[in-house]
């Protein structure tokens, strides 16, 4: 389910990594092609030419050389071949650098007036101020080195020439050898092998260029080739349809077993679809547990109707990986050639949207493209594609909310709360996104993201609060009562460091839950030595007699009971209850959504209650703003209690 614009960069980021293994594919069959035409040589065919003719098409350059050792003069090299070849029968002396190339060392120089071999260079052929890329040569105890010359002024080698230039380095040595010892069959032997290890190389990059490693399916660059392949090939008035398939609830068979396990219900689902279509049918799997299915030719809908119900039924069965017994569904959504779409993208998008549809009404169903009824779900779609690329590169920021004993009249803590930066820059709150984050079953990364950012923030705000402030982190319900998410992130805030600086706020409706929270969770955190408020306190139907066995740190009273407080005997009531039974339980009030001063009055006059937080005190901010607004404001509010403590 990914939006235009999500799909445009996936689409863009595949194809670019394609465009790279082609690359690499074209290199390893060019170096296989030059090898093999090496080994079949005459004994008078200079063996050279090849590999300067392979070089040429990889790298640009004007000007070639070999040098090799002299057995007649070991602190020499003499130039055994060369473009231009006026350049043959030329020696050189070997300092310091050419030792260094010898050795085994690839090298780039921009320019070369500082080696002394260049320096005692005299040719008016040459210049020390051209850019050269040096390859070593060695066989055996023969030694020598290859050199690839640009214009003085021309642009100078960069690492991706020397990374390429180390596949060119060894496999020259090797052909040179081969082509100088054809007589040693084992040489010729080695060459062979390394000829069979390149084509390995060139069909495995070639199957990864098109093919998913995990179940053997097309990928999507596969199928957009093989999907625009077919509308080329239809008759007039032909059709071909395309459906995208989404297991339902896959991320739960991963958080619950593991990869492994996922991997495994992946590949059986393939096979189990596969056994389902037809041969002219094609199967690609676009990544995670996302499928597409072509299906053609078909003239008929009923054949398409036909195809997709026996896909879903298949899918319904039980899977046995790993000894598991698993159960799963797809949701499909399909688009027909040409109405929904000319050209695969259109198709494709159109079928994600029909699948979007077809997944809200219920998990494993089937929706064909509407463009009335898909308006809302492809804005919908949108969306939550952009809040899952959000969540995917981290463009989220943590403000914070102070949190003042309005008796003492000290700062004792923060609350974390989420903000969404999207892509305009636009500063969302966690009110736009969270209830789309849960339901998309990304809410665990953003609270993930919400502990590195408060333990991040500790660091910032303790050289001017003091070492001794909490910051609150929310869990919602669905999180609380997850056994296996609680467990992980109890354990990485242990591995902070700072378990008792960290006050999880999980609301009433969570802490209530005999299984797995009050057995298994609650005791973890304490362990730990991590506290834990009850949030939104008074909006849940917890008992007495069930809040007497939970053993937390405070009571958030909602600001609900706390908004124009003053003008409703009611919520008066209410906090005066919560207040007795804070007392009772022997934990702290906190008062939430403080955002007047008439609020702030009857609190302090009225009540005992002593912390306090809202807009009145200060709004959520980022750390920076909050330690410049605290700096600047804190006298007044200090002024402000000082005023109340004294009427």
């Amino acid at each position: 389910m990914e939006s235009k614009e999500t799909l445009r960069e996936a689409l863009l980021a595949a194809r670019t990594t394609i465009d790279t293994l082609r690359t690499e594919n074209a290199h390893a069959k060019l170096l296989l092609d030059t090898l093999e035409t090496l080994l079949v040589a005459d004994f008078d065919h200079d063996p050279f030419a090849e590999i300067f003719t392979s070089l040429r098409s990889v790298f640009s350059f004007t000007g070639v050389k070999v040098l090799a050792a002299d057995e007649s003069a070991p602190d020499s090299l003499i130039c055994v071949a060369a473009d231009p070849s006026e350049l043959i029968g030329m020696r050189w002396p070997v300092g310091t650098f050419f030792a260094r190339v010898l050795n085994g060392r690839v090298t780039a120089a921009l320019t070369n007036e500082k080696f002394e071999e260049w320096q005692a260079l005299d040719s008016r052929l040459l210049s020390a101020d051209q850019p050269v890329l040096y390859l070593p040569m060695a066989v055996r105890d023969r030694r020598g080195l290859l050199m690839l010359l640009r214009d003085v002024g021309d642009e100078g080698f960069d690492r991706s020439h020397v990374a390429l230039a180390r596949k060119f380095s060894v496999l020259a040595s090797a052909a040179f050898a081969a082509l100088h010892s054809r007589q040693r069959e084992e040489e010729s032997q080695r060459l062979r092998q390394l000829t069979t290890k390149l084509r390995e190389s060139e069909r495995a990059l070639a199957y990864r260029a098109n093919y998913d490693e995990l179940t053997g399916l097309p990928n999507r660059t596969m199928i957009e080739e093989r999907v625009t392949t077919a509308i080329r090939s239809l008759p007039p008035k032909g059709h071909l349809a395309l459906a995208f398939i989404d297991l339902d609830n896959f991320k739960r068979v991963n958080d619950f077993y593991n990869h492994s396990v996922g991997d495994g219900l992946l590949v059986a689902v393939t096979e189990r679809i596969k056994a389902s279509i037809r041969s002219s049918d094609v199967l690609a799997r676009l990544g995670g547990d996302e499928f597409v299915l072509l299906i053609t030719p078909t003239e008929q809908v009923d054949h398409i109707k036909r195809a997709v119900e026996r896909i879903t039924e298949q899918l319904k069965l039980p899977f046995m990986i790993e000894g598991n017994e698993l159960f799963t569904s797809a949701s499909i959504g399909v688009s027909i050639f040409p109405d929904h779409g000319t050209d695969y993208d259109a198709l494709r998008r159109n079928a994600d949207v029909a699948m979007y549809r077809s997944k809200k009404r219920a998990s494993g169903g089937i929706a064909y493209f509407d463009a009335t009824a898909d308006d809302t779900s492809a804005t919908q779609m949108q969306q939550e594609q952009r809040l899952r690329a959000a969540v995917r590169e981290q463009r989220f920021r943590c403000a914070f909310q102070p949190k003042i004993d309005i008796r003492k009249r000290a700062l004792v803590g923060f609350e974390a709360l989420i903000r969404w930066i999207d892509e305009k820059g636009l500063v969302r709150p966690p009110g736009h996104f969270i209830g789309m984050a849960s339901d998309l079953g990304l809410l665990d990364d953003i609270t993930g993201f919400v502990l590195r950012e408060a333990v991040a923030a500790l660091g910032q705000f303790d050289p001017v609060f003091g070492g001794r402030t909490r910051i609150s982190i929310n869990i919602a319900a669905k999180q609380a009562s997850n056994q296996a998410f609680m467990e992980s992130f109890i354990d990485g805030i242990a591995a902070t460091g700072h378990a008792e600086r960290l006050m999880l706020e999980i609301t009433e409706e969570a802490m209530i839950q005999p299984d797995p929270f009050q057995s298994e969770i609650l005791p973890a955190l304490r362990q730990k030595g991590i506290s834990v408020s009850i949030d939104d306190f008074g909006t849940g139907y917890s008992s007495f007699s069930v809040l007497a066995d939970i053993t937390a740190d405070e009571l958030k009273v909602d600001r609900s009971f706390i908004s124009a407080i003053h003008q409703r005997s009611r919520s008066q009531s209410i906090l005066k209850a919560v207040e007795s039974l804070g007392s009772a339980l022997g934990l702290p009030i906190v008062a939430e959504g403080v955002e007047t001063a008439d609020e702030l009055n009857f609190l302090f006059r009225e009540t005992g209650i002593s912390m306090v937080q809202g807009y009145h005190i200060a709004r959520p901010m980022f750390p920076k703003d909050l330690i410049d607004h605290w700096r600047a404001h804190h006298h007044r509010l200090d002024r402000d209690l000082s005023v109340l403590s004294a009427a």
